[in-house]
């Protein structure tokens, strides 16, 4: 492969700093999808899906996501796990992200979408794959929850655009300094 490839997060989090509830539900964000669409649009996801060539999960996320009927087409899955051998539907490589990262960048792969919960995007955020980060805020507190980023170290980033959007949701899209 020629080039790196890019990794990009693109996820809905609460005011508070949450992407589900304890329980890993995400039907909060139901009535915030509805003013997305009263305009006719999905809040650009068919723009930002169009360009992803593959994604990274986590487990809770990939069965989550198995459970509405598998949305992604046929776009490869990098599955991060500390099981050996796991395979599944959609699944092109399983393991830890060291082996997810390999996988991928010896790929032709040229946008990857890391998904997941905060562990998943804590995996990935320390092993430098954010290239970019876009965040929706929504204008809600959940109170608790599942965090966006499970604790660790700092990174900074710099903000390179934020959006109004229907419902009182804002877009804020983020590149990494470090």
């Amino acid at each position: 492969m020629s080039k790196r490839p890019q990794y990009v997060g693109y996820i809905a989090m609460s005011l508070d700093g949450f992407i589900a509830t304890p329980d890993g539900g995400v039907d909060w964000l139901d009535p915030f999808n509805q003013a997305l669409a009263s305009d006719g649009g999905d809040g650009g996801y068919s723009d930002f899906i169009a360009d992803i060539d593959a994604l990274m999960v986590g487990h809770a996320t990939y069965l989550q996501v198995l459970g509405w009927g598998w949305p992604y087409e046929d776009r490869p899955t990098y599955f991060l796990t500390r099981r050996n051998g796991f395979s599944g539907d959609h699944i092109a490589t399983a393991g830890p992200i060291d082996t997810l990262k390999a996988a991928i960048e010896t790929s032709e792969h040229r946008r990857i979408w890391i998904m997941g919960g905060g562990q998943t995007q804590r995996a990935a955020l320390d092993a430098g794959m954010f290239d970019s980060l876009s965040i929706f805020l929504m204008p809600t507190l959940l109170g608790r929850g599942l965090a966006c980023f499970a604790p660790g170290t700092q990174h900074n980033l710099s903000l390179t655009a934020s959006t109004a959007m229907p419902g009182g949701i804002m877009k804020l899209d983020y590149t990494f300094k470090d």
